[in-house]
């Protein structure tokens, strides 16, 4: 007697890749911010400490809350129908990209750049090969440990559900 096996499991980037994009962005607002400011404090031979720090402590947070913004959308979802992307804001207005188990020819990991990121291969040849992103691992903080492991979950929920039935695990 099989027992049918409910799947959803989601994808995010880690803290750490949060944190890291987090210190990238607030160095390039640190310097789209400070480089005018200091120009003009130069130009005026008057240093404001008060006023930069302000100026550090504004792109400290703006980096921290789109960095956190951008990792709640970042991500997939892989349940019973297949492999699709989070959805953090219903409103959102970019296409949605879905690949069902039974569309899928393969699932590997890929060189991109700097980053190694699942890439999902569909049957249907007039379909761009489909680049999650997340979960990823790149250099330095951008690093998943469980990169590996992720992309076995995600193989091995592919091979039970491409042949369109849901898998079954027999009771002891």
């Amino acid at each position: 007697m099989g027992v049918d096996v409910a799947v959803k499991i989601t994808f995010r980037p880690t803290t750490r890749q949060v944190l890291g994009r987090a210190l990238f962005l607030s160095g390039a607002s640190l310097v789209t911010a400070l480089v005018p400011a200091a120009a003009y404090m130069l130009a005026v031979r008057h240093w404001y400490r008060y006023t930069t720090l302000a100026l550090v402590l504004l792109a400290l947070a703006v980096a921290l809350a789109v960095a956190y913004a951008g990792a709640r959308n970042r991500g997939v979802v892989l349940d019973e129908r297949g492999i699709h992307p989070l959805k953090a804001v219903a409103s959102q207005r970019h296409t949605e990209r879905y690949a069902a188990w039974t569309d899928i020819a393969d699932i590997r990991a890929e060189r991109r750049a700097s980053r190694t990121v699942p890439v999902v291969y569909l049957l249907d040849p007039e379909q761009k090969p489909w680049r999650l992103q997340a979960p990823y691992s790149g250099r330095a903080l951008s690093t998943d440990d469980e990169l590996d492991e992720k992309i076995f979950v995600m193989r091995s929920l592919w091979d039970a559900y491409k042949r369109g039935l849901p898998p079954h695990r027999q009771r002891p």
